[in-house]
């Protein structure tokens, strides 16, 4: 062995064979590196779907040394002790100048690469899947390499490998100062079972009867899914003894920004809005006598539940729609639909008469709604009746500035947006119901095709009329007022935090926190009335 061990030592890269024999047996030496495979075209079309891959030419093994170390040190070793714990790599050997993919290609690298002729080590980055859209999705094509065209120097191909790779890992295998300011942030991202009251949602439901009574049904025949018109109000009793978002009064811009948006947690603000000309000026009358004329765009339901999640089989179209074979393979819930609101573009007068009716109960079979309306666009005299918050303002960038309308009595289903948001309520009250997003899987994140409703303002008459060929990727297929937890089992794991809103306070939601948001009226001018900076 020991002279097997000397003749390892001395290989040439003019023996490919014994340099990967050489690898193997100097990997399972006592105190030597751990085993590094030999990398292959098949194994990096493989393993580069869910890690980052270098492959290491067997001419690079003996052109680098370090310095201040034994010269027969190579790359291969050393980069494997960088990396040995980071479980986002994998290292390894390749001829790569006789690289050749299962199709027959030979190696491609990105456009930064010239004309490469004999790559010393390439780094192929772990293959970001595109989810957007399911008709483009294929199988994985070859992947891209980048060729590394460093000096020899060790700490230059580390640093190589951490640029491509997105990892943060000294000479040493210990985390860069970059990596300990990223570990320190991501352990301290705030979670929900961190409280003291946390409990998670098979808690909350374990001796709740989920039975409801007074059912309703949308078909006029009477049959398939029917739904409970008590059962939202309901389902928000089960949520009473949650633990609840800290409220605070208005913080200064260190303290927001270190203790609640570094962190990812939700928070109410009681006094952001005491200085707002909105809170007294935005009365339905004043309303009404400035931009009554004006067209609007209002979204429409049966029951004021928005973006539920339902069976298709209850549409329409059911038996004639059919969704390509390629994207239906992909759909892990092709049974369900997220069921979109109808439209309608009225006079906002109209608009408030047909919210009044509605608060007042002469008109009990439809729920409408002015949402994601941009202020600017629609109302752009009242902007400087909302400002932003001194505890963000030029911190944050603001894209969108919204109002949110209606008789007070919605539900918007749980969903996440990608954006930080500061609800802030004018009028009325929201419970907002939140999940964290370190799990999504415990919310079943997924396509779930969409269909939307149909309006007869003639008849007051909703219909099931149309499936869609679209899909939503950010709606939840679990009711969290009546879970299946047969069928969403992980769900039971999820921690819930519960939010309430009224008057006057803002909430602050951070991204991509799934949320579900239960609007109700002010008792004086039965309406909710909010305002959202995105």
């Amino acid at each position: 062995m020991a002279v097997l061990f000397e003749r390892c030592k001395g290989v040439t890269i003019s023996e490919p064979g014994l340099v990967f024999l050489c690898v193997f047996i100097l990997a399972n030496l006592p105190g030597k590196v751990a085993v590094t495979p030999v990398i292959t075209p098949h194994g990096v079309i493989s393993t580069s779907r869910e890690k980052c891959v270098v492959a290491i030419s067997d001419k690079l093994l003996q052109q680098t040394t370090r310095v201040g170390k034994d010269a027969s040190s190579d790359l291969l070793s050393l980069t494997d002790v960088a990396f040995r714990e980071e479980p986002n790599v994998v290292i390894g050997v390749s001829s790569l100048e006789h690289f050749e993919w299962p199709s027959g290609k030979r190696l491609e690298f990105d456009q930064n690469t010239k004309d490469p002729t004999d790559p010393t080590a390439v780094v192929f980055p772990r293959i970001v899947e595109d989810r957007t859209c399911l008709l483009t999705r294929s199988s994985f094509a070859e992947p891209t390499g980048i060729e590394y065209t460093g000096s020899g120097a060790v700490a230059d191909f580390i640093a190589f490998v951490n640029k491509h790779c997105n990892t943060y890992r000294a000479d040493d295998g210990k985390l860069t100062l970059e990596g300990l300011h990223r570990k320190a942030l991501l352990e301290d991202l705030f979670k929900v079972e961190q409280l003291p009251q946390s409990v998670t949602i098979s808690q909350v439901f374990q001796t709740t009867d989920l039975h409801h009574s007074d059912k309703n049904c949308l078909r006029e025949d009477g049959s398939d899914v029917c739904y409970s018109s008590q059962s939202v109000h309901r389902g928000i009793e089960k949520f009473r003894d949650i633990p609840r978002c800290e409220r605070i009064s208005l913080p200064s811009r260190h303290k927001f920004f270190n203790e609640y948006l570094a962190r990812s947690r939700p928070v109410i603000i009681t006094d952001a809005m005491d200085n707002w000309p909105a809170m007294s000026k935005w009365t339905t009358e004043f309303l009404r006598d400035r931009y009554g004329d004006k067209n609007v765009h209002i979204k429409l339901t049966p029951k004021g539940e928005y973006e539920g999640v339902e069976p298709a089989s209850i549409w329409d179209d059911f038996t004639t729609f059919k969704i390509p074979q390629a994207v239906l393979k992909q759909l892990p819930y092709p049974d369900l639909v997220v069921v979109r609101p109808a439209a309608l573009d009225i006079k906002f007068s109209d608009f408030l008469d047909l919210i009044r009716n509605v608060s007042e109960g002469t008109l009990n079979s439809v729920s409408a709604y002015l949402e994601y309306t941009a202020v600017s666009d629609y109302f752009p005299e009242l902007k400087d009746d909302v400002e932003e918050m001194p505890f963000f303002k030029n911190t944050l960038q603001l894209k969108h500035q919204n109002i949110w309308l209606s008789d007070g009595n919605t539900l918007g289903k749980t969903h996440f947006d990608p954006f930080d948001n500061f609800l802030c309520q004018i009028s009325g009250e929201k419970e907002v119901i939140l999940f964290e997003p370190h799990n999504n899987e415990r919310l079943y994140e997924a396509h779930i095709p969409e269909a939307i409703l149909s309006y007869n303002a003639t008849t007051k008459e909703f219909r099931r009329a149309k499936l869609l060929d679209s899909t939503s990727m950010v709606m939840s297929p679990v009711d969290i007022q009546q879970p299946n937890l047969e069928r969403f089992q992980k769900f039971g794991e999820a921690r819930p935090l519960s939010c309430t809103i009224k008057q006057g306070e803002v909430l602050f939601m951070p991204a991509f926190w799934w949320h579900e948001v239960q609007s109700r009226p002010s008792p004086t001018e039965h309406r909710n009335l909010a305002v959202n900076f995105w």
